[in-house]
């Protein structure tokens, strides 16, 4: 297999869940937002301020229509194709069930609130294989993404130009960012050969939101924060999320990326939730999930389990006799996950990447046929969390929920309890949609798309109902729930629909 793909990957997450790093945006004044002209709301009109979560991105990008199989690779087989991700957001579905419209509404460009992006999107996405690696098609920094930097071009990435979304989320932002950042902030042009490593790093990260910025924001003009966009379109309802990037940033940065405070969070959101109330809109915030839950994250300890299943199944598939397949499974596995458990200097509560799967995966692939000695791939920064990084996250995770609560009591708002909803999936060892078939929250579970990061259509749509309930409970509005496994039967990334990968899935630990 191509470790190029794999690597690449790495380049593809980071983007996607990109930070603010230590840029200084509080000195800027907002400019107020032009709505002009956007989708008609049949009964209920709803802005989204958030991340790539409300974006609805999916695999490592943000699309607004298909892409079609993109070519056969001589290791990886065919490439592709990829479904859109937008209309398959948790926005989206909210949408469609307060107003009555379907997918076909949220895809035509006339039609939709969403800021459809015209394929392969934004952001670094990945496309599934025969073989079952994800492979990289896009990344923020590919030249038909260029003109995302800039103010008078940005739009051209938009299926539609003319027409301004309700869903202003933009994909790698903090809360932050969301009140102050007026433009694109990433550069592009940096060479990895003469710049340090640890700043290469950190520019990808703040990439994510940069590439996104203009393609989503610039119909409202220049100098305008995705908060005084949401602000000008004066909805009924609106939702905020945010908190994600300030968790996910420290975590691919190894510990680097400034850590913003619990307090300043706290103000940042209570900031945003007044904001949106002042402009007329009921406001259901959101707290944050488990964010090392994601199956992008595996833990050490169910790293050398997860191995064994995976190779397990991928040589049964050959056709190795299962007492065969699982004996050389056992060697092969516990050989890599002790090497590289040792290269990384992981304890207990350290994590693996997903990349850090692939790699091994392909080494395996290589290694296991020539019955050759198991010795594990180079890990690199991106392929693990280091013990304390990871606790650090944890620790920030369940305060950044505290300060979000007080921000939600102290204005008044809905507080949506993802959080809660999250740790009832992994109570329960999943999601009995279509039982024993879906959807747990580990990688090839169900509850994820092809970068462990970004929810699957059914982990969306899952969302959605929480938002759906909480948003009938506080303000009474009668929002139809979205049938979940009417959404599971046709989603390509649930167990056996039809996205080509690895057939077996890890239990969850």
């Amino acid at each position: 297999m191509r470790v190029a793909a794999v690597l690449a990957a790495t380049v593809a997450l980071a983007a996607c869940t990109g930070g603010s790093g230590g840029k200084s945006l509080t000195n800027v004044v907002p400019t107020a937002g032009n709505p002009g002209s956007v989708a008609t709301a049949s009964k209920l009109s709803i802005v989204g301020v958030g991340d790539s979560l409300t974006a609805g991105t999916q695999s490592g990008g943000t699309m607004g229509a298909d892409l079609p199989v993109l070519g056969v690779d001589p290791q990886l087989g065919q490439i592709g194709p990829v479904q859109r991700t937008q209309e398959h957001g948790f926005f989206a579905l909210l949408w469609e069930q307060a107003n009555g419209v379907d997918v076909n509404v949220m895809s035509d460009p006339t039609k939709s609130p969403l800021p459809l992006l015209t394929p392969p999107g934004v952001g670094g996405m990945l496309a599934p294989t025969t073989a079952g690696f994800p492979f990289p098609v896009s990344n923020t920094c590919d030249a038909k993404q260029i003109p995302a930097n800039t103010f008078s071009t940005a739009l051209s990435l938009r299926e539609n130009a003319a027409l301004n979304p309700w869903d202003v989320a933009i994909p790698g932002a903090t809360a932050h960012e969301a009140l102050f950042m007026v433009g694109a902030t990433g550069d592009c042009g940096i060479n990895p050969a003469n710049a340090p490593a640890t700043f290469v790093a950190l520019n990808s990260l703040v990439n994510g939101e940069s590439q996104n910025f203009w393609p989503i924001l610039a119909g409202f003009g220049q100098g305008v924060t995705q908060v005084q966009a949401a602000k000008s379109l004066h909805a009924q309802v609106a939702t905020v999320w945010l908190g994600n990037n300030e968790l996910l940033k420290v975590a691919f940065s190894g510990g680097l990326a400034p850590v913003t405070a619990p307090q300043s969070l706290h103000d940042d959101i209570k900031s945003i939730v007044q904001q949106l109330q002042g402009a007329g809109s009921k406001v259901a915030v959101s707290n944050l999930v488990d964010v090392m839950g994601a199956a992008t994250f595996i833990p050490q300890p169910a790293y050398q389990p997860t191995l064994q299943a995976y190779i397990t199944g991928t040589l049964i598939a050959q056709g190795v006799p299962p007492a065969q397949a699982q004996g050389a499974a056992v060697l092969y596995s516990t050989a890599y996950a002790s090497q590289e458990t040792a290269q990384a200097g992981l304890g207990a509560n350290g994590y693996f990447t997903i990349n850090a799967l692939f790699k091994t995966l392909q080494t395996a692939a290589a290694q296991i046929p020539a019955h050759a000695l198991p010795v594990a791939p180079t890990l690199v920064s991106g392929d693990f969390i280091a013990d304390a990084v990871a606790s650090n996250v944890k620790a920030l995770n369940a305060a950044y929920n505290v300060a979000i609560g007080q921000a939600a009591s102290e204005t008044g708002a809905a507080l949506v309890d993802q959080n809660a909803a999250f740790k009832t999936i992994v109570a329960n060892g999943g999601v009995a949609v279509n039982p024993p078939k879906c959807c747990s929250l580990v990688y090839r579970g169900g509850f994820f798309s092809l970068d462990g990061l970004h929810p699957s259509n059914t982990g969306y749509a899952l969302i959605a109902n929480v938002f759906i309930a909480q948003l009938n409970t506080s303000y009474s509005l009668g929002i139809p729930a979205v049938n979940v496994g009417a959404v599971y039967a046709t989603d390509p990334y649930a167990p056996g629909n039809g996205v080509s990968g690895f057939s077996v899935t890890r239990l969850a630990q």
